[in-house]
C-alpha cells in the first residue's frame, strides 16, 4: 500500500526557487491573477519541494510562491519528495509539469529539452517517446534554439508562428531571416508562404547546400547508404536511421524477411 503524501506548513521564507527550472519568464497579467485567488480563497494546491543541501527547493509551484508574498501568505502548503531525485529526473518532472500550462514558453520548452538531452544523453526521438511529445513537435522547438535571440523573442510573443520558427531556422543568411522574421510578425507573409518560399528557391537551386545528401557508412560487416532529396544534417541522418530501425523490428516481429521489407520500403517511398 503506497503511502499517502503528507502536506506540511511551513513559512514562506523557508522555501526557495530551483535556479535550474525550465521556466524564465512569469507573464505578469496572470501572475496578478493568482496574487487575487490567493487572497480570496487561499493556497490550495500545495508546493512540491525537495530537499538540497538543507534548504526547501521547488520542484512544482513557483508561481505560487512568487504570488504568496504579495498575497499575504506567511506560511506555505508544501509536499517533500522523500526520495532523492536526480538533476535529469527532477527536470524531467518540471517540463512535463510545465508544458501541461499554456504560459510555458515555446523557447522554454526547447531549452530544457536540450538541458535535458544534455544531462541524459537521450536523442531527440528519445525524449519524445518519454516526455509523450511527437517526433516532429520535439523536432520543431530544437530548431528555435538556433534562431537569434531577436526571433526568439518573438516567437515567444506570438507574433511568428512555432511552425514558421522552425522554418525560419533553416534559413542561413542573418540578413534575410531578419527580414523575413519581420513579415511573419507583421502579416505581409504567412506560414504557409514562407515554406513555399523556401521550396520554390530549393527547386531552383540558389539556396546553399547545408550538407551531404548521400551518406555512406563503411561497417565491418556492411556498407550502409542513406540518400535523400534534401541536404542532410546530422539530426535528419539521425532521424532517418533510426525510422528504418523501427520499421526492420517490426518486420522482425511480423515475420517479415529482409527482402520484403526492402521492397516494401522502396514502394513507399515512391509513393
Amino acid at each position: 500500500m503506497v503511502a499517502e503524501e503528507q502536506i506540511q506548513y511551513v513559512p514562506r521564507d523557508l522555501v526557495f526557487p530551483d535556479s535550474d527550472q525550465p521556466r524564465r519568464f512569469f507573464d505578469t497579467e496572470s501572475l496578478d491573477g493568482l496574487i487575487a485567488s490567493l487572497k480570496e480563497l487561499g493556497q490550495l494546491v500545495p508546493l512540491r519541494v525537495r530537499f538540497v543541501d538543507g534548504r526547501m527547493v521547488i520542484v512544482d509551484g513557483e508561481r505560487r510562491w512568487r504570488a504568496a508574498k504579495p498575497a499575504g501568505l506567511a506560511q506555505l502548503a508544501v509536499i517533500v519528495e522523500e526520495k532523492p531525485g536526480t538533476e535529469a529526473g527532477t527536470l524531467q518532472k518540471q517540463l512535463v509539469l510545465n508544458c501541461q500550462r499554456e504560459d510555458f514558453s515555446a523557447v522554454e520548452k526547447a531549452d530544457a529539452i536540450r538541458r535535458l538531452m544534455d544531462a541524459t544523453g537521450w536523442n531527440a526521438s528519445q525524449v519524445a517517446e518519454r516526455l509523450g511529445f511527437s517526433k516532429a513537435g520535439v523536432s520543431r522547438l530544437l530548431s528555435l534554439l538556433g534562431l537569434p535571440e531577436g526571433i526568439r523573442e518573438r516567437v515567444n510573443a506570438g507574433e511568428i508562428p512555432l511552425s514558421a520558427a522552425s522554418s525560419l531556422a533553416r534559413v542561413e543568411d542573418g540578413g534575410e531571416r531578419e527580414a523575413l522574421a519581420a513579415q511573419l510578425a507583421s502579416g505581409r507573409l504567412t506560414r504557409d508562404g514562407l515554406v513555399g518560399a523556401l521550396k520554390a528557391r530549393k527547386a531552383s537551386g540558389d539556396e546553399p547546400r547545408r550538407g551531404a545528401s548521400r551518406v555512406v557508412c563503411r561497417l565491418a560487416s556492411a556498407t550502409v547508404t542513406v540518400s535523400a532529396e534534401d541536404s542532410l544534417d546530422l539530426e535528419a541522418f539521425i532521424a532517418t536511421l533510426e525510422e528504418i530501425l523501427g520499421k526492420a523490428r517490426r518486420a522482425r516481429t511480423q515475420g517479415i524477411e529482409l527482402s520484403t521489407l526492402t521492397k516494401m520500403i522502396r514502394d513507399q517511398a515512391g509513393a
